[in-house]
């Protein structure tokens, strides 16, 4: 991955611009620690809606951008549809996420955060934002399941 392009956040216009500029050039992958900040940027939900919007293109997705994607969804302090467009792409990245990755990154854990913040959300729009996306990333998280010799479930059981 690139190191983070977009300088000073508070500078909206030039941040859009590499945004666009990246997007053209489809290499939104490489700079997804950009993406992320972005998102950690909460002075700007405009730039966050933006960030969001382009990590929709997203074909390999980091656990970065996937962490940084869900603290958007559950920040009770941005707009509804910041948070319900944030839930969309979270499953657009988990279904990215790579089965080979080798990490204690946790996508399981990332699943059961958003089925708790459908269970309690009170908007009916991140619920079924959320609604859709959970059943997007766990049918992408069963695909990615590598079942042990010793588990007690196998592949062809339907547990």
């Amino acid at each position: 991955m690139q190191p983070d392009i977009f300088g000073d956040l508070s500078q909206a216009g030039g941040v859009l611009a590499r945004l666009h500029e990246i997007a053209c050039r489809d290499s939104l992958d490489e700079h997804q620690v950009g993406l992320a900040r972005i998102l950690r940027f909460k002075q700007n939900p405009s730039l966050i809606n933006a960030a969001l919007e382009y990590s929709g293109n997203i074909k390999r997705a980091s656990e970065i951008l996937i962490a940084e994607a869900l603290n958007v969804l559950v920040s009770g302090d941005l707009p509804i549809h910041t948070r319900a467009l944030a839930a969309r792409v979270l499953g657009h990245l988990i279904c990215r996420y790579p089965a080979d990755a080798v990490s204690d990154f946790d996508v399981d854990r990332v699943i059961e955060s958003m089925v708790h913040v459908l269970s309690r959300s009170q908007s009916s729009t991140i619920k079924q934002s959320l609604f859709r996306a959970v059943s997007a990333a766990r049918r992408s998280a069963g695909k990615r399941r590598v079942f042990s010799p010793f588990s007690k479930v196998s592949p062809d059981s339907s547990a």
